[in-house]
């Protein structure tokens, strides 16, 4: 790399249009802000600043320059980041961290994968053997375009082919070993043979695994590559380097249950369709859709494993903080089936026909018991437990749980007792359980005096001149208090409003019990003020302890400027606790 290579990167590329293109962002000032994409939030308060080229969040502390920015949002390496912004900007990067063994070896590994599945691509495209493989493609309706679009391809049926043409490349039997690409019992057997080839890229399109598809009746029908230094199963997605453009464009994304049904929405002109890859819809993958959609389109199978993991979807979604819905499909087809049979427009009509992730899930667990019975009542709770105890906000969760009541002919009451309740053994105390209980238990002054402003929100302008966070040491009082500022400020009164901004779930939770039973309610105004009264003594007292500290110290120095100064400050401190005495 040139020596100043990365420095002219970072005058080429205007960090406000490429954050842009992950966050909207608006102007304020000189600079701009917008809600950060690398931790929840309703409050904007990640920050880009154009004329020293750095983006900072106030909630999570990250921060840096645009490279750091890529790093962070595309899980790269420094010399990644470095090679994916020089392309952008036009810079030829010969970077000497690519010198070093780890990075080194990731480079190599994904040339390794580039070329194999170039291979792969052209004896589908040009060699008699693979003629099954190409009447099975077109046999399914997949054009020529789609194929070349996602480099589909044919490992032979000579097993051992591979190791000959990769060995005559000059790779080396331990490299080899070590790729992903052959078995564990080494470079004579290799992975794939005889099977229609789909390459796997990241989010940036280097290919980093396969998965390959058998026409015979033995064996499994899929196989997948196993995890590499470049390869995690968990976080990435099928598909996801062709779909990103059009999912940050959607702002959604549609999740498939496999290749080909990613690859028959493509061909039907939706193409924010994904993929997990060969297993249920994880955390991770939500975390990376989650950086450029709002919602998640879930269309699996309508039979009953096809149920069961869009059950899994709609929770993970929840979970991460995601909306989603749910594609109805006709009865025992899948988007293949439908591109094959009815063609483009009958797909693009599909994804249209979708219903609330609630209703689906509440629709499917009555459908599986008989509702007429207590036994069956009982069924559909336990049903649909997880999914509402996946809710972050507690009134979506109250609106859920009154409809299950409706459906089900039963009060709110006894629905939400039963959710509520942790292990169906009496004599067994949960692990959620127990660190509620001892939250609840163990209430400090300040988190007393947050529970009553939640409860007394027009008490909140008084305590505000009084209090402020450096006098809370209780730091989930503190982010209570951080949350009914931000409230304040914009006029939201609502407890749906202070909840959304509170991170902690367990204080959410600690505060839905202490404000549903009332007691904050009782001489409010009173509490309210002593309880403020407390909480500013005790402050002042310690500050005026760290001052005697630091006088003492002083007083061995002969330092009398510092030491006029810090008996200044003692001084004044007395007067407020002597204020604060008389009630001034």
């Amino acid at each position: 790399m040139k020596s100043n290579a990365r420095e002219e990167i970072s005058n080429r590329i205007n960090i406000v249009d490429l954050i842009g293109q992950y966050v909207t962002l608006k102007r304020a000032g000189t600079k701009y802000i917008g809600l950060c994409p690398f931790h929840n939030e309703k409050t904007p308060s990640f920050s880009v600043t154009p004329e020293r080229n750095l983006f900072y969040c106030f909630g999570c502390h990250k921060g840096g320059t645009i490279f750091d920015f890529v790093m962070e949002m595309e899980n790269m390496t420094f010399p990644e980041a470095l090679k994916f912004l020089g392309k952008k900007a036009g810079v030829e990067v010969n970077d000497r961290f690519e010198n070093s063994g780890d990075n080194k070896k990731r480079e190599a590994l994904k040339e390794l994968y580039r070329r194999v599945a170039g291979s792969f691509h052209y004896i589908l495209k040009t060699s008699g053997e693979a003629e099954v493989a190409r009447a099975y493609l077109k046999l399914r309706g997949l054009t020529d375009e789609v194929i070349e679009k996602f480099q589909i391809g044919w490992a032979p049926v000579d097993r051992s082919w591979l190791r000959k043409f990769l060995t005559e490349k000059g790779y080396s039997k331990d490299f080899l070993e070590e790729s992903g690409i052959f078995s564990s019992r080494g470079i004579f057997y290799p992975l794939f043979s005889a099977r229609i080839m789909f390459p796997i890229t990241n989010n940036i399109g280097d290919v980093i695994a396969f998965s390959g598809r058998t026409l015979e009746d033995n064996g499994p029908k899929y196989i997948n590559s196993p995890e590499t230094e470049i390869f995690l199963k968990k976080s990435n997605l099928y598909g996801l380097s062709h779909s990103i453009k059009s999912i940050r464009e959607n702002k959604n994304a549609v999740l498939c249950e496999g290749q080909l049904d990613v690859i028959s929405m493509h061909q039907a002109g939706i193409n924010n369709a994904v993929a997990p890859l060969g297993t249920a819809y994880t955390d991770n993958q939500a975390n990376v859709l989650k950086r450029y959609a709002d919602k998640i389109l879930i269309c699996f199978d309508g039979d009953s494993a096809g149920k069961k993991a869009t059950k899994k979807a709609i929770i993970t979604c929840e979970k991460n903080n995601l909306l989603s819905e749910v594609i109805i499909l006709p009865e025992k087809a899948d988007p293949a089936d439908i591109l094959l049979n009815e063609g483009e427009k009958a797909l693009q009509k599909v994804l249209k026909s979708t219903i609330n992730s609630f209703d689906y899930i509440l629709d499917n667990a009555a459908e599986e018991s008989d509702i007429s019975t207590p036994e069956g009542k009982e069924a559909v709770i336990n049903r649909l437990e997880e999914y509402l105890n996946s809710l972050s906000s507690e009134v979506r969760k109250n609106s859920c749980m009154t409809e299950i009541a409706d459906r089900l002919g039963v009060d709110f009451y006894s629905v939400s007792t039963d959710v509520t309740k942790r292990g169906r053994n009496p004599g067994k105390v949960s692990q959620h359980e127990t660190k509620t209980t001892n939250k609840s238990t163990e209430i400090s002054a300040e988190m007393f005096l947050m529970i009553a402003l939640a409860s007394n929100r027009e008490q909140y302008p008084y305590v505000r001149k009084r209090i402020d966070t450096e006098d809370l040491l209780d730091g989930s009082a503190r982010g209570v208090y951080i949350a009914l500022e931000e409230c304040y400020r914009k006029n939201l009164n609502g407890l749906e409003d202070l909840f959304d901004r509170i991170e902690d779930r367990e204080v959410v939770s600690l505060l839905t019990q202490k404000l549903t039973s009332g007691e904050y309610s009782i001489n409010s105004e009173e509490i309210i003020k002593d309880t403020v009264k407390k909480i500013k003594n005790k402050s002042l007292l310690r500050k005026k302890e760290e001052i005697v500290l630091k006088l003492k110290k002083l007083s061995k120095e002969n330092n009398e400027e510092d030491e006029v100064k810090l008996l200044s400050e003692k001084i004044f401190i007395d007067r407020e606790i002597e204020k604060l005495r008389l009630g001034i």
